[in-house]
């Protein structure tokens, strides 16, 4: 078969996936409106699914936290520049006023030395833990000094299973320690009065998938893989959101939830929006009480929505684009660092790996 041949494959393929998830998302819709069967949800889940958006102007004073980083290995140690960044706009009556930037408007990225030689897998989940811990600590601060109404994460509020260290790991104190800075900002946010909402770009979560194949709202085929952000972009308008669920039915057995206090885990909840109807919907977590859960899915969904429908075919959050502009790092930086240090320690003292010095 030729090269040729194989392309036309692959695009049947991909139409042909593209076809079945698009009739999926709209038998969901038409099923959705029936209302689904509260015996089979769990408790305190809302039994709709879908949920018009409050739409509103951004108002009051809106954070977001986001970092870079970039890389340079040696033979000896692993070198990592990483640069932090909060950002704070202050609105009135949808207007931005003014804005602000934590720990300053321009701060030079800090430098981190791995010397611990570890594996390729291992200095992914180091370099990891090390970025969220920055992020975390930063929004700690800045919601501690600032007192921002809502402050915006670029991501889960809860560590990625890819994170997780094996048992004999390193990094597990590491990994204990992260998680004590998300309780931590979890508390400045409660004491504050700050709704913390993370957002995560490009999510590939089957919860809710999951959840509503076990309702029989949909039928996912064996080997069948559906997120949940492919299934709903059909499913949701522009303007709406989808059901509040919980981040796992039973926090007991999840792979991270199971390692933070159970106070907190049964106050992780998510949703999906749509703020335009030429992007996919954007996921969206937050804290509440299970009882208050639907309540506060709304108040946080109407944030998002203002926050994210300012281009019809990118939505995100404002701020957090802002955010990721300025901690953005460039190869540059990195190279620079690393040949002062070369000139001081010298080139055969302390060399790149072979892949990183090849003379052609």
């Amino acid at each position: 078969m030729g090269f040729l041949q194989l392309l036309e494959n692959a695009i049947t393929y991909i139409q042909q996936v593209q076809t079945r998830h698009d009739q999926l998302g709209r038998t969901l819709r038409e099923n959705g409106k029936k209302g689904l069967n509260p015996n089979s949800l769990e408790k305190n889940i809302e039994k709709t699914l879908t949920t018009k958006i409050l739409k509103t102007v951004n108002e009051g004073k809106i954070a977001g936290i986001d970092s870079g980083f970039a890389g340079q290995s040696f033979y000896s140690l692993d070198l990592m520049l990483l640069r932090t960044v909060g950002t704070c706009f202050t609105y009135d009556q949808g207007k931005l006023s003014s804005s602000m930037y934590y720990p300053e408007t321009l701060s030079l990225p800090e430098p981190i030395i791995n010397t611990q030689g570890l594996e390729r897998e291992e200095f992914h989940k180091f370099v990891s833990l090390k970025r969220l811990q920055a992020e975390i600590q930063n929004a700690t601060h800045l919601i501690e000094n600032h007192s921002p109404d809502a402050c915006f994460i670029d991501g889960s509020l809860i560590l990625h299973p890819m994170d997780k260290p094996g048992n004999e790991s390193k990094l597990h104190p590491m990994y204990n320690q992260t998680i004590r800075d998300f309780v931590a900002l979890y508390q400045a946010a409660e004491k504050k009065n700050c709704i913390l909402i993370g957002a995560v770009e490009d999510s590939r979560s089957t919860r809710l998938s999951e959840m509503l194949h076990a309702q029989e709202m949909i039928t996912i085929q064996k080997n069948e893989t559906l997120s949940d952000t492919t299934l709903l972009d059909k499913a949701l308008h522009a303007g709406e959101r989808s059901m509040v669920f919980s981040l796992a039915e039973n926090v007991e057995k999840h792979t991270i939830l199971m390692d933070f206090p159970k106070e907190w885990a049964h106050k992780l909840h998510a949703c999906y929006v749509k703020p335009s109807q030429w992007d996919f919907p954007l996921r969206i977590e937050f804290l509440s009480t299970p009882e208050k859960a639907i309540e506060q899915a709304d108040r946080v969904s109407a944030i998002a929505f203002a926050q994210s429908s300012l281009h019809k075919d990118y939505a995100f959050p404002s701020v957090l684009i802002e955010a990721d502009m300025r901690a953005g790092l460039k190869q540059e930086e990195v190279e620079l660092v690393s040949d002062k240090i070369l000139s001081k320690l010298g080139r055969h003292t302390l060399r790149l790996k072979r892949r990183d010095r090849r003379p052609f």
